[in-house]
C-alpha cells in the first residue's frame, strides 16, 4: 500500500472518529477544498474544519466507507465513497436552494478527488448527484 493509501485511511478514519483537528493536518495551509454543492471554494486546514462541521451539523451520526481507489496520476487519486447518516438539519446549498431536512438515514454515493504532494492534501474536491439525492434521498448505484 502507498503512502497516499495510508493518509487516505487516515483521512476518513479521522473523520468517522470526528478527530477533525487530525483530518485537518492533512491539508496544506493553502489547500484548494471545494466540498461545497454550490462551488464555493474553503482553503487549508480551517476550510476542512468549516466543510465536516457542516456535514456533521446535517447528518450528525454520518460515516463515510471507502469503496474504491484509483490512482489518476502522481500526485491525483480518485475515492469512491459511500456516507450513510440520518438527515437531521436543513441543508443550505447557497445558490442551488435549501434541502429540508427528512429525519431519515439516507446513503449518499460520492466521489473525491484528492491530490496529495509530499504527504499533504493540496487539493480536494467532492461531487456526488444532487438530483438523484433531491428526487430519491439517495444517490443510486454507478
Amino acid at each position: 500500500m502507498t503512502d497516499a493509501h495510508l493518509l487516505i485511511r487516515e483521512y476518513y478514519r479521522y473523520f468517522n472518529e470526528r478527530r477533525f483537528a487530525d483530518a485537518a493536518d492533512l491539508f496544506t495551509v493553502d489547500a484548494v477544498i471545494q466540498h461545497r454543492p454550490d462551488g464555493a471554494q474553503l482553503r487549508g486546514p480551517e476550510g476542512y474544519l468549516e466543510s465536516s462541521r457542516a456535514t456533521i451539523a446535517i447528518f450528525p451520526d454520518i460515516q463515510i466507507q471507502i469503496l474504491h481507489v484509483e490512482q489518476r496520476g502522481d500526485t491525483i487519486v480518485e475515492v469512491d465513497l459511500s456516507a450513510t447518516g440520518t438527515h437531521q438539519s436543513d441543508w443550505n446549498m447557497g445558490a442551488l436552494g435549501v434541502l429540508k431536512a427528512t429525519g431519515e438515514s439516507t446513503t449518499i454515493r460520492h466521489r473525491e478527488l484528492l491530490e496529495i504532494r509530499g504527504g499533504k492534501i493540496t487539493f480536494s474536491s467532492i461531487t456526488y448527484n444532487l438530483q438523484a439525492f433531491v428526487m430519491t434521498g439517495s444517490d443510486p448505484p454507478r
